[in-house]
């Protein structure tokens, strides 16, 4: 899994999906800075193939993974997740709570998954809230498009498998000092930034792609969100 711009791209760099406004995806082309599809609450992006999307959602209680083709947004499958505890669904699919790296392997894409319940409140939680909190799970998942099967692997068994760490959903990223810069990431010479744009009466989000020189490619709007005027003080 490469992380991109607060979401994923595939290694090939094509193109990238970025979540934007909590639960709408963005597909980019990363060569032309056309945006290809936006779709709502299809998941949370977790690997990222040359032709297939893969995110883990939920179905109720019930986590699944989907598998989108990565051209034009369509869904293709729809799947289980095993292995992942009962209470896991209390978690959500926040960075926060559940953490993934995912590899193309030959016996098809492997996820390696760790699950926790962070506690979100402000203020110390109570005792038994604390320990509810410190409950934590790790797995490995198998799962081959090819023939549309997910199973739980032993983690003893799987070749190359890890558990993801914190390392997997930051990524190698430049710090902005700028507040509307959202992320910065590098493909080759290429720099792309994802900012906020906050102009009178509205606001969105831009990916902007420069070149080794700082010149400006192409920058395309992700998503917008009309703000209105501003609301008069109460007095």
């Amino acid at each position: 899994m490469t992380t991109f711009a607060r979401g994923i791209r595939d290694d090939e760099g094509l193109r990238g999906f970025i979540p934007v406004y909590g639960s709408a995806l963005v597909a980019v082309d990363l060569d032309r800075g056309a945006v290809l599809w936006r779709r709502p609450a299809v998941g949370r992006p977790i690997a990222a193939t040359a032709t297939r999307l893969v995110t883990l959602d939920r179905e109720g209680p019930e986590f699944r993974l989907r598998t989108l083709d990565a051209a034009d947004g369509r869904d293709l499958q729809k799947l289980p997740a095993p292995g992942m505890p009962a209470w896991a669904d209390e978690a959500g699919t926040a960075a926060d709570a559940v953490q993934v790296s995912a590899a193309e392997t030959p016996e098809g894409l492997r996820i390696a998954w760790r699950v926790r319940r962070p506690y979100r409140g402000g203020a110390p939680p109570p005792t038994e809230v604390a320990q509810r909190g410190r409950l934590e799970a790790t797995g490995v998942l198998l799962f081959d498009p090819a023939s549309s099967t997910v199973r739980a692997a032993d983690v003893a068994d799987a070749t190359a498998a890890r558990t993801p760490s914190e390392d997997d959903e930051i990524g190698e990223r430049e710090v902005s000092s700028d507040p509307a810069v959202l992320a910065v990431d590098r493909i080759g010479d290429r720099t792309f930034t994802l900012r906020t744009r906050r102009e009178p009466g509205e606001t969105g989000v831009t990916l902007q792609a420069r070149d080794g020189t700082g010149a400006v490619i192409w920058n395309v709007v992700l998503a917008e969100e009309g703000a209105g005027p501003p609301r008069p003080i109460r007095r």
